[in-house]
This record gives structure tokens, sequence and C-alpha cells, in this order.
């Protein structure tokens, strides 16, 4: 199963469900509220399980389940596959209204570096107040789980190409022990700057993730350029050409 869209910063992105089909509609629509503390999960070595705290910050009781997957990337894609070697203690709980919930993720079998997603998803109201339609919130957090040794990072290699469509697709490879994360690219050509994403993502170990940018006439293949990669250790650059697919 390929993953969606979700936040690797600190703070975390709401898949609300359905919600866009909701648009134009004349029913009003009630949207659950929770917050997650971290949102980012980290399994350093000596560590066996982490702790989150779940709050309900609406004025009804909330009810929710936690799912696991493990996160893999092939083809510079995100892959999601169900799990059951994390575990998520409670696994379905409800917290009152104003209340917080304390919940524990850990391994039931620890190998080297490894990544998982946990989803936190709001259970619906089977009987939801009339004339009203809820919307449940589903937040979608990363699991790092660090190797038994310190784990290396590596410059992330890029390469560019061009698809049959035209549009410039940038991809990432990380050869390093450890995730790393990119939070805006900035394509440099006879030095000016041209914004190309901001489109969060994270690239695992000895695992590549691609970026698809859309059409840029100005960055056509064969036609060299600075990439600037941006994350929360700094910036680097690469010089990349992009190649025709």
């Amino acid at each position: 199963m390929v993953g969606g869209k979700f936040g690797v910063r600190r703070n975390c992105r709401c898949a609300v469900l359905a919600g866009f089909a909701l648009l134009g509609s004349s029913t009003p629509a009630l949207a659950g509220s929770f917050r997650v503390d971290p949102v980012q999960i980290e399994l350093p070595p000596d560590r066996q399980a982490a702790a989150l705290t779940i709050a309900n910050s609406g004025t009804n009781p909330v009810s929710i389940r936690a799912e696991t997957f493990a996160w893999s990337q092939t083809d510079g894609l995100d892959r999601y596959a169900p799990s059951g070697n994390v575990i998520v203690s409670p696994p379905i709980f409800t917290i009152p209204a104003g209340k917080t919930q304390l919940v524990r993720v850990g391994l039931r079998n620890r190998g080297g570096a490894q990544a998982y997603r946990v989803i936190f998803e709001e259970i619906p109201n089977a009987k939801p107040e009339a004339g009203r339609i809820e919307v449940a919130l589903r937040l979608n957090l990363p699991l790092y789980v660090e190797p038994a040794s310190k784990p290396a990072k590596a410059p992330l290699q890029w390469s560019a190409r061009s698809d049959s469509a035209g549009n410039l697709i940038l991809t990432a490879w990380n050869g390093g022990s450890t995730h790393a994360q990119i939070v805006q690219l900035v394509a440099n050509q006879n030095g000016r700057d041209q914004l190309l994403s901001r489109q969060m993502g994270v690239v695992l170990p000895n695992s590549s993730r691609s970026w698809k940018i859309g059409r840029q006439p100005d960055l056509k293949p064969g036609t060299s350029f600075l990439l600037k990669a941006r994350g929360p250790a700094g910036e680097t650059e690469t010089e990349v050409t992009p190649a025709q697919s």
C-alpha cells in the first residue's frame, strides 16, 4: 500500500476524513479535536518504549483507535504495510473532554534501523446528532527505531529527470543509517533562485524518495542547475542535470 501525505516536522498534519467531500454542503460538519505530544516518535538503542500524551481539547468525549504500519520506500515512493511489530497500549481508548491519555509505543522485536507509521484515528460517533455530519481526525506519526550502533549520516545524493509528460522529478538517495528530512527545494540557475517545493519529506536509510515538481521550462533535460535542499540541520547544494526519461 502506498502511503499518503504526512507531517514529519515537530508538528503534525491532520488528515480529515471525507472533509473535502463536504465542501459546498449546507449540512453542518463537526470535527473532533485532539492533540498528540510528541508528534515524532524515536526509539534510541537504550529505550524499549516511548510515551505519548494525547489531549482532548474539545467539549465532548473522543474515542480513538491506533493502527501501525511498517514504512519503507521503493522507487522513490513511501510504502505502508500493516505491521504487528509495534505495540500501542492502549490500542483503543476514550478521552473525556478536557482530559489527557498516556499512550505507550514499543516493539515486539527490534532489528537495525527501522521506520514505522503510527496512526491515531477518531472513532465516529455511532449516533451523531441529528442534522449534522461528524468528521473524524486522523493523525499520522513517524516512528524511527535507531540501530544499536551510532547512526551515521551521509550526504543525500540527488538526481533529476524529466518524465514523459515533461514533469521534473527530483530524487534523493540516502546511504546513511539514519533518516534525513527535507522541508524545501530551490533551484538556482544563473544566480536566480526558484522555489521548487515546500513539500516536507523524509528519506529513509538506504532508500530513495522522489519529489514530483511539475513542468519547469527553464530546467530542461541537459541543462544543469544548483539544487538547494533545506532541512532542519541546514542547507546543502548539489549540481544536477535533468535526464530525459
